[in-house]
């Protein structure tokens, strides 16, 4: 095992904290100082997102922006690896060392990770791996511990050489790359051995996949204008105007993708659609509808609908409006909270789409800092809020008329369970049957689970209004 030298505890040798924060600061503004390498960036950003409770979506940016412009990709590219095989690399860590690291190390414990990281998902020299690793940990100020990271990830290295890494012995949830709390809701959802099923396709990486516009003809003329530029993409096998990148791209690259001709949706997002059952003239409540990717497929779907787009959200909403520029659509936004009585009457609407707010579980691969800032209360609290939301939609809705409860969440909780107790308590409503050749059928609706280079997580539930005579 490694051990760090006892006569260099980590406060031995590292400055003060506040000298620290002056020369961490040194040379960050404007153009001065020399650029940290992609390894120390990435550990300092993990750090905030592990214990600040800081978004990727916020750290990444000030990340970025302090690195040379041609790490910035790679940056990313390594925040959301280790984030992805984040317990697992925490276990091989911690395997690795004789003793816990002192807490006030943090920073090298997830610089660490990094080196596993690169270890294992890039193309790289092991050698060159370490070396960047020991460099990086000299740039954050951590002199001391360049040996314990050059033993631990050479050490590390000869593993992989020698096929004998501690991974296939790790506990279910490590090896589902899981949150023990999250894994055990799953396992109980769905059995242990689906649960590390799931896990591990969450942590691979998310394709591309565009939507494409029934105009200008459809998918295949679209197919054909990537194809005039070297760009090769497949078929979705369930939703019918999708295609997924082999490799994903800058939407910039996209023919007509500021024309509308093509939205970046991933396949279940996609599925909404025909669940819709939309039709001319019918008045379309999207509840909760940021960023309008589905806002944007209904209308692509049915331009003649009288379609309204509500969020909490003004920003996001600002969004909604953004998309709808872009393809040269109309919708009513509203900036509103659906937990709260609405100022429409009852029964406005003829369709309604409940895409409620959700944990997002069954897009973790795409947001994998899910993992380090959700907690099991916030479950609950999502529990009781999609409750309020369907409440308050139910009674917008006309007799006869449609709601499709939707969230891409994997857990039954949020999802079916969901759905049962609202009919339970509501006979007016109805389940309809979903004839569909997708997901797996559930007691109510149906459970999509993320795949390897496919869709991600997802479900669906469609409910019908009994009419006032039915």
């Amino acid at each position: 095992m490694v051990n760090r030298p006892a006569n260099q505890p980590p406060s031995a040798r590292r400055p003060a904290p506040q000298e620290r924060h002056r020369r961490r600061n040194a040379g960050k503004g404007g153009n001065s100082g020399r650029a940290r390498s992609p390894e120390a960036l990435v550990a300092e950003g993990l750090l905030q997102v592990v214990e600040q409770g800081r978004s990727l979506d916020q750290v990444l940016p000030e990340l970025t922006a302090r690195a040379q412009i041609a790490h910035r990709s790679v940056i990313q590219a390594m925040s959301y690896e280790v984030l992805r095989h984040y317990e697992q690399l925490v276990w091989w860590r911690d395997q690795l060392l004789d003793r816990p690291l002192n807490p006030r190390a943090a920073e090298v414990g997830m610089l660490l990770l990094v080196g596993l990281e690169r270890l294992t998902g890039s193309k790289r020299e092991p050698s060159r791996v370490v070396n960047a690793a020991v460099h990086a940990a000299r740039e954050l100020n951590h002199s001391w511990a360049t040996g314990l990271v050059n033993a631990v990830l050479r050490r590390a290295a000869r593993q992989i050489a020698a096929g004998e890494t501690p991974l296939t012995d790790a506990p279910p949830a490590i090896r589902a790359r899981l949150p023990k709390w999250l894994f055990d809701m799953l396992a109980a959802d769905w059995g242990e051995e689906r649960a590390v099923e799931i896990g591990e396709q969450l942590a691979t990486h998310p394709p591309m996949t565009l939507r494409v516009s029934a105009v200008e003809g459809g998918v295949s003329a679209y197919r054909e204008r990537l194809a005039e530029q070297s760009v090769d993409v497949v078929p979705t096998p369930y939703a019918p105007h999708g295609l997924t990148l082999t490799v994903p791209l800058d939407v910039e690259r996209l023919p007509g993708f500021h024309q509308g001709v093509a939205s970046v949706q991933d396949e279940a997002a996609q599925l909404v659609v025909e669940l819709m059952d939309l039709a001319p003239g019918q008045r379309v409540l999207d509840a909760c509808s940021a960023p309008g990717g589905k806002t944007l497929a209904m209308l692509d779907s049915q331009p003649t609908v009288s379609m309204t787009a509500v969020d909490i959200d003004v920003a996001r909403l600002a969004r909604v409006q953004d998309n709808l520029e872009r393809t040269g659509h109309f919708a009513e936004l509203v900036c509103a909270d659906l937990t709260k009585p609405s100022t429409e009457p009852p029964g406005s609407f003829d369709r309604i789409l409940a895409d409620v707010p959700c944990s997002s579980t069954g897009a973790i691969r795409r947001h994998p800092d899910i993992k380090r800032l959700r907690r099991p209360a916030d479950i609950d609290a999502l529990a009781e809020r999609q409750r309020a939301i369907l409440e308050r939609l139910w009674a917008l809705l006309r007799p006869g008329g449609r709601l499709v409860y939707a969230t891409c969440s994997i857990l039954k909780r949020e999802n079916v369970a969901q759905v049962e107790a609202f009919l339970q308590t509501h006979p007016d409503a109805v389940a309809l049957p979903m004839e569909v050749d997708w997901g797996e059928p559930q007691s109510v609706g149906r459970q999509l689970f993320p795949q390897a280079g496919g869709h991600d997580g997802f479900y669906y539930a469609v409910l019908e209004k009994r009419a006032e005579n039915g």
